[in-house]
């Protein structure tokens, strides 16, 4: 795990969070950064009371969001998460006519945006070049079936009807 260094901005946000918030997950996450954060709960009503404003607040948010933005840039998808976009990536592109590439170009992620650009190409291209060679190989089976079918009985009756 990367320890990376504690922006005060952050942890304002995530005390306003704390102190502000209706949802009990998102109360007890907030917490439970806070305290990995090295805070206790008097230190952080000390530092709720000092927040001025809504205004301060919302400076607090950006300046947070704009840090996870860099964070955001080199994050890249695992393995398996690739084999899932391959795969079913096509499925529910073309299902939900939602690719995520928007949300995920909004939000910086700049590795994981051209590697789903890519998973979501090849799988599709794969899936295609998949039915057509189902089809053809189908086709090629059915040709062979016709091909060996015996039609002398046929043959003879219709000759002697004549």
């Amino acid at each position: 795990m990367k320890i990376s260094k504690i922006h005060k901005d952050e942890v304002d946000w995530l005390i306003s969070i704390y102190k502000t918030s209706d949802i009990e997950e998102l109360k007890n996450e907030s917490l439970e950064k806070l305290m990995n954060f090295g805070l206790n709960e008097n230190q952080i009503t000390e530092r709720f009371n000092n927040l001025k404003s809504v205004e301060a607040e919302s400076k607090a948010f950006e300046k947070a969001w704009e840090i996870q933005k860099k964070k955001n840039q080199f994050e890249k998808y695992t393995i398996v998460e690739k084999i899932n976009i391959f795969f079913f990536g096509p499925y529910l592109l073309f299902k939900d006519f939602d690719s995520g590439l928007i949300d995920l170009k909004k939000d910086n992620y700049k590795i994981k945006f051209s590697q789903k650009l890519i998973l979501l190409i090849s799988g599709t291209i794969f899936w295609i070049l998949f039915f057509i060679a189902f089809y053809q190989f189908s086709e090629y089976k059915r040709i062979q079936e016709i091909e060996k079918a015996d039609i002398t009985n046929w043959e003879e009756n219709r000759i002697k009807d004549k």
